[in-house]
């Protein structure tokens, strides 16, 4: 009756941040992108934030270095 609240707080549908080892630089102009998908064959899909828009794209995995 006067113990803890059990209701637990509503949880809401989020963004997932990316972890820190799918944070790349692309080597021609150290432009950050995230890596979504690694195709296996030299080939990568990633995403990259330019003036507030989103932008995906497939690239040659050797295009990428580590942040």
């Amino acid at each position: 009756m006067f113990g803890k609240n059990k209701r637990t707080a509503a949880t809401t549908t989020a963004i997932p941040t990316a972890q820190p080892s799918d944070q790349y630089r692309l080597k021609a102009t150290g432009q950050r992108v995230t890596l979504l998908d690694d195709f296996g064959d030299g080939a990568v899909r990633v995403a990259m934030d330019s003036n507030n828009v989103l932008r995906e794209g497939i690239i040659r995995a050797r295009d990428i270095t580590p942040a």
